[in-house]
């Protein structure tokens, strides 16, 4: 299989896929570099702006990410017209659902996984839409180097990673074996989780991140996070009813996401959890005081990221 990997910056979130790359290689190529990738690892992961693939999509997004702006319009264009530029013919695309996402209701992301199928259709792309959950950050990092860390920390350890992660990803990977025939349907999973386990993964991600000028020997522990950070701790004990998307990446970015790689948030725990009093739940890096300053200010305005209950929901 051949995946000529091309994604944006981050446009509304802390952290595209571009971003977080960037922490572990270079991702700014011509078009012949990049030939000569996937020639010889025949995949890469690269910013699609540099190419010029599509540069009607490049202007807009230039408009888009001041604006934090990202239309359902202009997304299936943007997405087949940089797919089609790279001669893909298979496609997965991850459509999260829940509060604070693009797609708030299951009946959201439906709507639009059967519009963005027939369009793909139309101009020959072979297209399966994932609907993924998305009430909660998938893993336990936002911001693009501890998003990168948190990667490779479970790419290096099957079973390192947090469950999440591990299950979004193979599950999506698993779904793009499939359709290539490279097992039957139904075993995809399975498929991507031995890949990972057998550390294969890993030595193909090391070949990706040396052959566009990275550090493959790169570690989780030699990327470096903001050095100026703050804890915030539980003030009562309970289950984490909820953890809340929107409020995370306001403050992910009043940190300094996207611009700034080494800021981020970490969450140790999420829905379901059981908390005490006093526990460390959330952690904010920032490049700068101000920013973090400015951070804080957000969380200690609003109830807080991670909220907690008990099964009393309201008292009338």
């Amino acid at each position: 299989m051949y995946i000529p990997k091309t994604s944006t910056r981050a446009i509304t979130s802390p952290s595209g896929t571009a971003d977080s790359m960037e922490v572990l290689a270079p991702i700014a190529f011509s078009s012949d570099e990049v030939k000569e990738f996937i020639s010889k690892t025949g995949a890469c992961i690269i910013w699609g702006g540099a190419l010029d693939i599509a540069p009607a999509d490049n202007v807009f997004i230039e408009v888009e990410r001041p604006l934090h702006f990202d239309p359902i319009g202009l997304m299936i264009p943007s997405i087949l017209a940089k797919k089609l530029s790279m001669g893909v013919r298979k496609l997965v695309l991850d459509i999260p659902i829940g509060k604070g996402t693009k797609f708030p209701t299951l009946e959201d992301g439906q709507n639009f996984a059967v519009i963005f199928n027939q369009i793909a259709k139309n101009v020959g792309i072979d297209t399966e839409c994932a609907l993924t959950l998305a009430h909660q950050p998938i893993g336990h990092c936002v911001g693009p180097a501890i998003e990168a860390q948190e990667a490779l920390i479970l790419l290096r350890d099957y079973t390192a990673g947090p469950n999440s992660l591990l299950e979004k990803s193979t599950s999506l990977a698993g779904i793009l074996l499939e359709m290539a025939g490279k097992t039957q349907k139904g075993k995809g999973q399975q498929l991507a989780k031995e890949i990972l386990k057998s550390g294969k993964a890993y030595t193909k991600m090391k070949e990706i991140i040396e052959i566009q000028g990275g550090d493959p020997e790169i570690l989780p522990e030699n990327i470096k996070l903001g050095p100026h950070k703050i804890d915030f701790y539980s003030t009562k004990s309970g289950h984490i009813t909820q953890v809340d998307n929107s409020i995370i990446n306001q403050i992910a970015k009043a940190a300094g996401c996207p611009y700034s790689k080494s800021s981020g948030v970490k969450i140790y725990k999420k829905q379901g959890a059981k908390i005490n009093e006093g526990d460390i739940i959330f952690t904010v890096y920032s490049n700068t005081e101000s920013k973090l300053k400015r951070a804080e200010k957000i969380y200690n305005s609003t109830d807080g990221p991670i909220i907690l209950g008990g099964m009393l929901i309201e008292r009338i």
